[in-house]
């Protein structure tokens, strides 16, 4: 007669589920697609618009200056960056389109606005 041992039994529970996550996670990547691109920013208080640039490799241009930044992380609705003075620049994203930007070091918020066409 064949018997189980604990860790037979253990295994047989457990590994599914933890193999089921495994590649959950695998499957679930973050794609920086829907932040590149350009648009119009428009400030929250003032109306005043500027342009907005972001590139491939995630370089953020604001009219046409680019901002020295890093990227500090990327979710599925937002990419915050890091500038060289410290200062976190946040790019939230609603239904896979950028909507908000804000500024850390000015603590101003944007509309981010399609181009006109």
């Amino acid at each position: 007669m064949f018997k189980f041992s604990p860790s037979f039994l253990r295994d047989l529970v457990h590994k599914p589920a933890a193999d089921r996550h495994r590649r959950n996670r695998e499957k679930h990547t973050v794609s920086p697609m829907i932040f590149i691109g350009s648009w119009q920013l428009q400030h929250s208080e003032t109306s005043r618009t500027h342009s907005l640039v972001i590139g491939p490799d995630l370089t953020v241009n604001i009219d046409h200056h680019t901002i020295p930044a890093q990227v500090e992380s990327l979710t599925d609705n937002s990419l915050v960056l890091l500038d060289h003075y410290g200062y976190h620049i946040t790019i939230t994203a609603d239904h896979d389109v950028p909507v908000q930007l804000f500024d850390e070091a000015d603590d101003v918020a944007y509309f981010v606005l399609p181009n006109p066409t």
